[in-house]
C-alpha cells in the first residue's frame, strides 16, 4: 500500500472562489490571506506546507490558535472565499480538480 495516496493538498488551495473552483486567482488568493492576517513569512504557494489549519505560533494556546484560524476564515468567507473540505480537492495522486 502506498500512503502517498492520501497525502492532501495543502491548506491554502482550500480557499476557492465559487464562480472560478479550481481556477482561483493564486495572487489574489495570497494577497486576500494576507490581508486576512496570516503571516507574510508564508510563501503561500500551493507547495507551501508552512501554513496549516493546525499549526501552533510558538507561545500559543489550542483556544488562541483556533480564534486566529476562525478570523481568517471568517475574512476569507467575506471576501467571497468558500473553503473546501480536503476531501473535496481529493489526494494529491488523484485531484478532483476543484482545488488549485
Amino acid at each position: 500500500m502506498d500512503s502517498t495516496n492520501y497525502t492532501s493538498f495543502p491548506y491554502v488551495q482550500t480557499f476557492q472562489k465559487p464562480q472560478t473552483l479550481g481556477h482561483t486567482n493564486v495572487q489574489k488568493r495570497r494577497q486576500d490571506l494576507y490581508d486576512c492576517g496570516v503571516d507574510r513569512k508564508h510563501s503561500l504557494n500551493s507547495w507551501d506546507e508552512t501554513f496549516r489549519r493546525a499549526s501552533l505560533k510558538p507561545g500559543e494556546t489550542l483556544a488562541e490558535q483556533k480564534a486566529r484560524m476562525t478570523r481568517v476564515e471568517n475574512c476569507m468567507k467575506a471576501k467571497g472565499y468558500v473553503m473546501l473540505d480536503f476531501g473535496e480537492c481529493g489526494p494529491l495522486k488523484k485531484p478532483t480538480g476543484l482545488c488549485n
